[in-house]
């Protein structure tokens, strides 16, 4: 997947234009069908008072349940829409991101890599205890790795100067 140049969009939104190929396409769809894999719950306040904390951290789950529905209305949006991916050689997709399609994509991708983090029992490199990957972890280091491969290009796109 590659950024390819801003475009303006309807009513002058500037968009982020991007390629990919069939491959690319089917990654960046399988990863997304994963969206949510953090519960709201994930997410703990820890400072303050213990009866504030309780009181602000039902708070919290609220709102991140609130912002899981509503990532997931329109990531299933996004999809649905006719023509989003638009086949333009042989094997090369194209599709486009307004600002905000972007800033929560990021988000959702976020969630699936931090999130596949977690199922996997929070590795880190140095410390990482070897074990026998199961077909389900196996998913969920290649959606590991694969959201942070569309993070990487979403983010790049994003400091691009040509987005500005």
């Amino acid at each position: 997947m590659k950024f390819m140049r801003p475009q303006k969009g309807g009513h002058g939104v500037a968009a982020f234009a991007f390629q990919m190929n069939r491959q690319e396409m089917d990654w960046l769809l399988a990863t997304l069908k994963l969206y949510p894999l953090l519960d709201s719950t994930y997410h703990h306040i820890t400072d303050g008072p213990a009866a504030e904390i309780q009181a602000e951290q039902q708070l919290l789950q609220e709102a991140m349940a609130q912002q899981r529905a509503d990532y997931r209305r329109k990531l299933d949006k996004f999809l649905a829409t006719p023509g989003r991916f638009r086949l333009e050689a042989p094997d090369q997709y194209r599709f486009n991101l307004t600002a905000e399609q972007m800033e929560w994509l990021l988000q959702v991708l976020n969630d699936v890599r931090v999130g596949c983090w977690v199922k996997l029992g929070r590795p880190e490199l140095e410390t990482a205890r070897r074990r026998e990957l199961t077909g389900l972890d196996a998913r969920h280091m290649a959606a590991l790795e694969a959201s942070g491969f569309f993070q990487m290009i979403l983010l790049q796109a994003a400091k691009s100067p040509d987005s500005a």
